[in-house]
């Protein structure tokens, strides 16, 4: 009787349930299989199942679009005795594998470093179709190909039985061959020891393989050892470093001992509490017949003795402090005596209530020379500003002036006058001006608006720039010299304050209360 069925796969009721693809395997391939005794799948308790995972469908461009699983097609609703007595192995078994760490040595020629290689690798035996694959983690520099070590495949039994490998023969501490690889196993992950759990066979607990001396050598990271006394020095001696107690430093910044000694001439010693370090400088006295020479020692730590010994080693070992610098007694610096003469007032004020010391005062003071100028300022002409015109007359290459930062960010405001010309010149009486003074530079800018048919150009009439008051000892101007109702002379030009904006009333009323 024919069937009405169509002879396609999974419409033919006839067919074995367990078959997992219907692919048409080549002539070569059964020559091959002819002698390999295919077993059917053995079906094993699985430790726990794995969760429905439904691949996101959010578009076209995922890597995951469209794709399925066999958990997206289990019916629903239904009792779980039904689902597993009409599933196939290969649906019970889907998405279960069993993972376990192995390793094999292999010899290494003509190499200086190593003798042989331990190659760790990770195996998958998939339980779905008794196939496994293996692949082995990347190593930086390690020189062999890497990655992926053997396709998923089923592999024969190194034994001669022709049958497949199974889960039985996956062993923790002991060996297996795969295609003429002796792997030793070392580890596996929690899911695989639950499963030999199930079926009655635990495995041995892990343990370290080890490592070659590729690993020891070359994947070690080599951590250098800081030689914390030469850096020190090379900083100190660039001119920078730290200083070695935060505490000391900011409860003396800034605070000097100045001692008055003598050797050939009188010098000045000064000691910066802050860090310890020490400088002498030389007195230069007018007409002393030597070249004035600033600097006799630069600032630094100065050692108890002075020996020529590898860098670092002298530095800030046994340096001299304080208390080591007595009046009358000598200091000797780099084999150099110096005489103590003498303190200033607040050398001594620290030597009384530090060490309770009675140090006495005196000494040469420094020679200030008086610098006479003979430089004759002449009036400014009254173009562009003063200040900037001075820059000339100080410098041969002058400096543009600098500005009060603080003042310009803070003061943004501008002051607005109305006023005009405090004169009895017909054409110039009935002329009105707009006054801003600029509160963040006091600059001030004199613009007359425009009036139709008065036959004279509207504008600019003074130009923004600080202008000074002849009433007032000829001082620039300021907010309090410009008051409503009173006359003002910039320039030259006399004005009346008639009135302000609403802005500069409260400023005003702000300001001076």
């Amino acid at each position: 009787m024919a069937s009405a069925f169509p002879k396609l796969p999974g419409f033919v009721p006839t067919q074995e349930l367990d078959k997992p693809n219907f692919r048409k395997v080549s002539s070569v391939k059964q020559e091959q299989n002819r002698e390999i005794k295919q077993l059917p799948n053995k079906e094993y308790p699985v430790p726990r199942k794995q969760p429905v995972q439904i691949p996101p469908q959010s578009g076209m461009f995922n890597p995951d679009y469209l794709s399925t699983t066999h958990a997206m097609h289990m019916p629903k609703n239904v009792a779980n005795d039904s689902e597993e007595l009409y599933q196939p192995s290969w649906v019970k078994m889907d998405r279960h594998v069993l993972r376990f760490s192995g390793y094999f040595k292999e010899a290494v020629v003509e190499s200086a470093l190593e003798n042989y290689r331990i190659r760790k690798i990770t195996i998958f035996y998939y339980l779905e179709d008794h196939s496994l694959s293996i692949t082995e983690p990347k190593q930086e520099n390690s020189g062999v190909p890497q990655g992926a070590f053997l396709k998923r495949q089923k592999v024969l039994r190194a034994d001669g039985s022709k049958t497949f490998i199974i889960p039985e023969d996956f062993r923790i501490n002991q060996d297996i061959e795969i295609f003429g690889k002796t792997i030793r196993l070392y580890d596996c992950d929690q899911y695989t020891r639950e499963f030999y759990e199930g079926i009655g066979q635990q495995q041995a607990p892990s343990f370290n393989p080890g490592c070659d001396s590729f690993e020891t050598k070359t994947m070690t990271k080599y951590i250098p050892q800081k030689d914390t006394v030469m850096k020190d020095y090379l900083e100190h001696k660039l001119g920078g470093g730290k200083v070695t107690s935060q505490k000391q430093f900011l409860e003396n910044d800034r605070k000097v001992l100045k001692f008055y000694v003598f050797s050939d001439i009188d010098y000045v010693l000064h000691y910066y509490l802050a860090d310890d370090t020490i400088e002498i400088k030389e007195i230069n006295s007018a007409n002393s017949g030597r070249v004035p020479f600033p600097m006799m020692l630069r600032r630094q730590k100065l050692p108890r003795k002075f020996s020529l010994n590898q860098p670092g080693q002298t530095y800030a070992e046994d340096f001299i402090r304080p208390q080591d610098i007595q009046f009358g007694q000598p200091l000797i610096i780099y084999n150099r005596k110096f005489l103590i003469k003498g303190c200033d007032p607040f050398t001594r004020y620290y030597y009384q209530e530090k060490f309770n010391v009675d140090f006495p005062l005196g000494g040469q003071e420094e020679f200030q020379q008086e610098q006479k100028s003979n430089i004759i300022i002449p009036p400014h002409n009254g173009i562009g500003d003063e200040q900037d015109s001075l820059g000339y007359i100080y410098r041969l290459q002058p400096i543009p002036p600098k500005k009060d930062f603080f003042k310009w960010v803070d003061n943004q405001v501008n002051l607005r006058f109305l006023a005009m010309f405090n004169t009895t010149k017909p054409e110039d009486k009935d002329r009105v001006f707009v006054i801003t003074f600029f509160l963040n530079d006091d600059s001030l800018l004199v613009y007359e608006p425009t009036v139709r048919n008065s036959g004279i150009p509207d504008g600019k009439f003074l130009e923004k720039r600080k202008y000074k008051n002849v009433n007032n000892n000829n001082e620039y101007f300021a907010p309090q010299d410009l008051i409503v109702g009173n006359e003002v002379i910039i320039n030259g030009w006399r004005f009346q304050l008639l009135d302000c904006d609403e802005f500069t009333k409260k400023w005003y009323a702000e300001s001076f209360k």
